[in-house]
């Protein structure tokens, strides 16, 4: 009778626990996503960051570390609705998750240039943004890629998990989560 319970209590825990994670994700087709990273190139190209910023903050809340790395250099060049030089650093750091030098450079340099203090808060905001947005919780699978056919490793393709039926899970930016259940 007392395992009965106890398993009764996990299964339900299991189907809570998949239930909240449902609203965390959404369910997108595989040419709309990749059309929506292409999307935010080119807008970021035409100097449309509004949109651009749109877009890339969606894929970086999906976990795609370019993304991620784009949004932190947008917060950090004004190009953002506020500049942020904090926000701009922990999506930095966040991308530098994966071990890019084109991530983990760019934030040693940012890093260096902080106050102890500063760093402080700055990796607090980071691990914050991990928490939400990392490989872990957004089940996103990255790896470097040669687009030269070298050796040498000069870029990051990253891909979300398969939903199923021609669609991809992608995690939903906090804020949008909160949305959906008002």
């Amino acid at each position: 009778m007392k395992k009965s319970v106890l398993w009764t209590t996990g299964l339900l825990a299991v189907a809570a626990t998949a239930g909240a994670d449902d609203a965390a994700f959404e369910r997108v087709q595989y040419n709309a996503y990749y059309n929506s990273l292409r999307d935010a190139a080119v807008a970021y190209d035409h100097k449309d960051y509004a949109r651009a910023f749109e877009l890339s903050r969606r894929a970086a809340c999906a976990g795609d570390k370019n993304s991620q790395s784009i949004i932190g250099r947008m917060y950090l060049l004004g190009q953002t609705p506020a500049r942020d030089d904090l926000a701009g650093y922990a999506w930095i750091k966040l991308a530098a998750e994966f071990n890019y030098t084109g991530f983990t450079s760019l934030a040693r340099k940012l890093e260096d240039s902080q106050t102890p203090e500063v760093r402080q808060v700055a990796n607090a905001r980071a691990d914050s943004l991990r928490k939400l947005y990392g490989m872990g919780a957004t089940n996103m699978s990255c790896h470097g890629e040669s687009r030269h056919g070298a050796y040498l490793i000069d870029s990051v393709v990253c891909t979300p998990k398969d939903g199923g039926g021609g669609e991809f899970l992608l995690r939903r930016c906090v804020d949008d989560v909160e949305k959906t259940h008002q």
